[in-house]
């Protein structure tokens, strides 16, 4: 009858089988934690990523309402009357801090907080004069160049309301003509104060101020033309004048001309100026089309520009560049999320969780960037632990399971191995002398020896193998008894050195009958009349017998065998050296364990049971002593019995 399928396979491929299952069963496992985890992260990531937009339309929403309530505030705003502007408006309970504030109507600009208009969009009120009155000035001092007449025909005209600026003017520009720099620096200077404006709408006082600082740098008099020409700078910065902008572009380069360091008038003033003018412009705009808008702008500066037009007049304010850090408020829960805004033409850069909300929907070009710095919630990285932590117990106890079924399965198979191999040892062992046994049993039984000298020897080598047989058995009786712990000595003191000699003399003609010698070197003690030891006489014997038995298996060139004792530190030490094959160092201790041998001797074909060794180390330990071993390949060993001394 056929075996079945799965008894046909050999052990050592179940092995194989088994491993691959524990390492296929662990990926398994690793496999689905990764999965697992993976999961986990998604949901945990598709919830912070909804969080987030739910914060991001909060924030959206309630930027929308902060820029309602200031448009209402602007309509409030243009109902105050004029000149009370600033007593109204409070910027802490809703503007941000920086926050200007724009009213333009029929009766001019009104700002607050107070900032300087470098230029006016608004045309400037022009009061007539009679140019007439002076033609006679003109007469002289253009046609018949009397200078002095010219400036006496102008002084009744400087103690006259209507006509002193421009009398002024020209009499200092007259006195400049005739030498008399003096006294045209003086009536420049006495139109300093001066508001009037001129027929072309420059106001008296700026070109009084530019003339002083041309006649300064004509006199040579840089020190007092650059002291001037600092004045004319600091008056056109504050708006002192209500100057149109090609009038202020013509003055500022004037003092360039002048040789005054003074480079290009600050952006930030210029960009408010014409954000004024801009409103200006949408209002005159709005008034001619009979419509009341009103917007929303962002600024080159990042500032926001809200406005609010009606007929009577156009209100606005005008946010710092920083106003939406101040204005877009986050909810409670959200101390973890940051934001950034995205003018139009820029690309999302955050890395990380972000979501993009856009602006438009509060009127203002551009979108918000929100990103979420949060770790990952504690509820999520608990989870995670556990399941990587239950995930490593199950891993673990598949590989160590694994591992302890294979190691335990390769280790019963090593010593079924061990076993099998000292089975068939012990039936060679007993092969041997069996047959020799029979043979001679057979040829004495049928009288087929006749020579009585040779019935002699023949009852001699029976008496050989039959020793041989009951020692083989009687060891392997032994070493039963010692592995299982019910081996019994009987420990008595004994001299080493005369129990040594007994054994040797015992060996020698076994050793003899295959060609071998014995020679022992045994060095008494000093002041001892006895190297006494306590030990078991017959397991003493038996594992001395052993070693000099493996000296001679194991030595194929060398026909000597060395027994030498010695006492050291209140040791006996009992040493059988031969010069055979040699032991490898990584098997000198294996070779104490039992059914064990030596690679050398399996590939010599020595044949042996594995015990002997074995044994001797049960009966040396047994006794408190110890088994060494020294040895070469190629050079020989050294086995060495070290038993303590008794009474030490």
């Amino acid at each position: 009858m056929p075996r079945p399928f799965l008894t046909r396979i050999p052990t050592r491929q179940w092995l194989t089988v088994l491993l691959g299952g524990v390492v296929c069963l662990a990926s398994w496992q690793v496999w689905l934690t990764v999965r697992l985890m993976e999961q986990d992260r998604n949901l945990e990531l598709q919830r912070s990523q909804e969080r987030l937009g739910q914060i991001a339309d909060l924030a959206v929403a309630q930027l929308s309402r902060t820029l309602a309530n200031w448009e209402n505030g602007l309509r409030e705003m243009e109902a105050f009357p004029w000149g009370v502007l600033a007593p109204q408006v409070s910027l802490d309970d809703l503007y941000p801090i920086g926050t200007t504030f724009i009213l333009i109507s029929q009766n001019g600009i009104e700002i607050f907080p107070e900032r300087p208009l470098m230029f006016t969009p608004v045309p400037p009120v022009l009061h007539a004069q009679t140019l007439r009155a002076f033609d006679s000035s003109d007469e002289l001092e253009l046609r018949e160049q009397q200078y002095e007449r010219a400036i006496a025909a102008l002084r009744p005209l400087t103690l006259e309301s209507a006509t002193r600026p421009e009398a002024l003017l020209r009499m200092a520009r007259i006195q400049n003509k005739a030498g008399q720099h003096e006294a045209a620096l003086d009536s420049y200077k006495s139109l300093a104060g001066e508001d009037a404006l001129n027929p072309s709408g420059t106001p008296y006082a700026v070109l009084a101020a530019s003339a002083r600082c041309r006649i300064f740098m004509d006199l040579g008099r840089r020190q007092e033309a650059s002291t001037e020409a600092d004045l004319l700078r600091t008056g056109l910065l504050e708006g002192r004048w209500p100057l149109s902008r090609e009038a202020f572009e013509y003055h500022w380069s004037e003092l360039d001309r002048l040789d005054s360091a003074n480079g290009p008038p600050p952006k930030s003033s210029i960009d408010f100026a014409m954000v004024v003018a801009d409103l200006y412009n949408r209002w005159q705009m709005a008034q001619s089309r009979g419509s009341s808008p009103g917007g929303r702008e962002s600024q080159p500066d990042s500032s926001l520009l809200v406005w609010n037009t009606t007929s009577e007049g156009l209100g606005a304010l005008v946010t710092p560049s920083d106003w939406l850090k101040t204005t877009l408020k986050l909810p409670p829960n959200s101390g973890d999320v940051q934001w950034r805004l995205l003018l139009p033409g820029m690309a999302a850069g955050g890395t990380g969780l972000t979501v993009t909300r856009s602006l438009a929907e509060v009127q203002i070009p551009g979108r918000v960037e929100f990103l979420s710095l949060r770790p990952i919630s504690g509820a999520a990285s608990n989870r995670r632990t556990l399941l990587l932590g239950g995930a490593g117990l199950m891993l673990l106890v598949i590989l160590g399971s694994g591992y302890v079924v294979y190691s335990a399965i390769s280790r019963e198979l090593r010593v079924a191995q061990l076993q099998s191999d000292f089975v068939a040892a012990v039936s060679h062992e007993f092969r041997s002398p069996l047959t020799t046994l029979r043979t001679i049993t057979e040829l004495l039984a049928q009288n087929r020896i006749s020579d009585e000298s040779r019935r002699q020897q023949s009852y001699v080598f029976l008496d050989h193998e039959t020793n041989r047989l009951h020692r083989l058995v009687e060891d392997l009786l032994d070493f039963g008894r010692m592995e299982s712990g019910r081996k019994q000595y009987r420990i008595e003191p004994h001299d080493a050195f005369e129990l040594v000699r007994a054994t040797v003399a015992d060996f020698r003609d076994h050793a003899g009958a295959q060609g071998f010698s014995v020679e022992a070197d045994l060095v008494g003690p000093e002041g001892r009349s006895a190297a006494t030891i306590q030990v078991d006489e017959e397991a003493f014997r038996r594992a001395l017998r052993n070693l000099l038995d493996n000296a001679v298996k194991y030595s194929p060139v060398c026909r000597t065998v060395w027994v030498e004792g010695a006492i050291c530190d209140h040791y006996v030490l009992i040493s059988v050296r031969d010069q055979g094959m040699g032991i490898n160092a990584e098997e000198e201790r294996a070779i104490f364990q039992k059914f064990v041998r030596g690679q050398a001797a399996k590939k010599a074909g020595i044949k042996g049971t594995g015990i002997g060794l074995a044994m001797v180390r049960q009966i040396s330990e047994a006794m408190g002593g110890e088994i060494r071993v020294q040895s070469e390949v190629g050079v020989g060993s050294t086995f060495t019995l070290v038993l303590p001394l008794a009474g030490d």
